[in-house]
């Protein structure tokens, strides 16, 4: 996982600039192809083809899109970039913005570090169905993490919320 980081890191250093400048108009822009085909193009190591893919749905107002580019930069340690679409996401209620820019507060990269923020976001990516948000919050409420104090009862709730969606996804 190091190495594809790494790797990440290299090809979006490289293209930042010529992406950073795209831009599509939104009515040219079909949001979920875009998606689809940024993911096919991560999937097969195709990270700057995959940013232009994002970006393009991003662009056009996509909270998905934006929580995916945030995603990727956050990965190429791009943090500004990332907390500006992981903000853009959130702000649209996208589950995955709220979390990404959850760990943006929690580890004080690309903006100041608050882990009261970091929980307010976890919170409501957690209530929107983000599985990992939920168990953020349980390892921080069972350990008293991002400034939390010990709550059991706390993180026994969102483990029972956590099992609940696993087990409908089962189904």
């Amino acid at each position: 996982m190091k190495n594809s980081t790494n790797n990440i890191c290299v090809l979006i250093t490289l293209a930042g600039t010529f992406l950073c400048g795209t831009s599509v108009w939104a009515e040219e822009v079909d949001v979920d192809a875009a998606i689809k085909a940024g993911f096919e193009a991560f999937n097969r190591g195709d990270v700057v083809a995959a940013m232009m893919h994002y970006e393009n749905a991003a662009n056009a107002g996509s909270a998905d899109g934006q929580a995916r580019l945030a995603w990727v930069l956050d990965q190429s340690e791009q943090n500004d970039d990332a907390v500006r679409w992981y903000r853009a996401s959130a702000e649209q209620g996208h589950a995955a913005g709220y979390f990404g820019l959850g760990e943006m507060y929690a580890k004080g990269e690309g903006i100041e570090q608050d882990g009261a923020k970091a929980v307010k976001n976890f919170t409501l990516a957690a209530e929107n169905g983000h599985a990992q948000a939920m168990s953020v919050l349980v390892t921080a409420y069972k350990k008293g993490e991002l400034g939390l104090a010990v709550d059991l009862a706390k993180a026994d709730y969102w483990g029972r919320m956590l099992r609940q969606q696993q087990a409908v996804k089962e189904e």
